[in-house]
C-alpha cells in the first residue's frame, strides 16, 4: 500500500471514532483497565497518555490505579528539538518534533493538566532543561488504529511516538514493553507500514482481549 492508502485509513477511522458514544467509551475503557491492571501490577515507571476527549480509550482512571498502587506516572510533552536541545534523530533536517515525558507526583498534579500548545492537549508543564526520556518499564501508546496479527499500530500521522521509541534506544539502549490502548473500532485487518513504524508488544481491546507480539508475529 502507498502514503495514500495510508491517509485515507486515517481519515476513515477518525471520522468513525467521532461518532461513538460517550457511554460506549466508558464501558470499553473500563473493559481495557480490568486487562490491564494485571499487566500493570509491580512495574515501577508507567508512561501513560492524556485521553482527547472523544475517540480515545479514557486514561484517567489507569492513572489513578497507578498512583494508587504506588507506580510512577510518566506524561507527555509535545516539543521540538529547536525548543529542548535535544538529538535530532531525523537525518537530513535540522529540527524536528518530539515528546518529552515527565514525572507526575501527585493524582492532583495529573487533573489539574489543561489543554495547551500547537495540539491543545493537556500537557505537564515544560522544565528546564527538557527532561530526557526515563527509564519505563511500560509505555501505554495510543493510536487511531492497530492490527491484531502483528501488533502493528497507525498514529495521527505526526510520528511522536515512533520517534520517542527510537529516542529512547538511543538513550537507554532500550524500550519500555509497548502496549497499545485499542477501542474495538480502532482494529483493522491490515495497516501500510513504513520503516519507521514500530510495531507494539501488546494490544489490550475495548473487549477486554490481551494480544502478545513478539517480532511482529503474534505469540499463540
Amino acid at each position: 500500500m502507498n502514503k495514500l492508502s495510508k491517509r485515507a485509513l486515517r481519515s476513515q477511522l477518525k471520522s468513525i471514532l467521532r461518532d461513538i458514544p460517550q457511554k460506549e467509551l466508558e464501558i470499553q475503557s473500563a473493559n481495557i483497565l480490568h486487562s490491564l491492571k494485571p499487566l500493570l501490577a509491580g512495574n515501577a515507571n508507567v508512561g501513560c497518555f492524556m485521553n482527547m476527549e472523544n475517540a480515545e480509550v479514557k486514561t484517567m482512571p489507569i492513572m489513578q490505579f497507578l498512583i494508587e498502587h504506588n507506580t510512577q506516572v510518566y506524561l507527555p510533552r509535545c516539543t521540538n528539538t529547536s525548543q529542548s536541545k535535544h538529538v535530532v534523530l531525523r537525518p537530513g533536517i535540522n529540527s524536528h518534533a518530539h515528546l518529552t515525558f515527565h514525572r507526575m507526583n501527585s493524582f492532583s498534579q495529573i487533573t489539574a493538566l489543561h489543554p495547551s500548545g500547537k495540539y491543545q492537549l493537556k500537557e505537564p508543564a515544560p522544565e528546564e532543561p527538557h527532561p530526557l526520556p526515563p527509564h519505563l518499564d511500560i509505555l501505554l501508546v495510543p493510536g487511531v488504529a492497530f492490527c491484531l496479527k502483528n501488533g502493528a499500530r497507525m498514529g495521527h500521522g505526526a510520528g511522536f511516538y515512533d520517534d520517542y521509541i527510537q529516542r529512547t534506544f538511543h538513550h537507554n539502549g532500550r524500550k519500555p514493553i509497548l502496549i497499545g490502548l485499542a477501542l474495538n473500532e480502532q482494529i483493522v485487518d491490515d495497516i501500510p507500514l513504513e520503516t519507521h513504524d514500530h510495531h507494539m508488544d501488546c494490544i489490550v481491546c475495548g473487549d477486554g482481549s490481551v494480544h502478545w507480539f513478539q517480532n511482529g508475529s503474534k505469540r499463540s
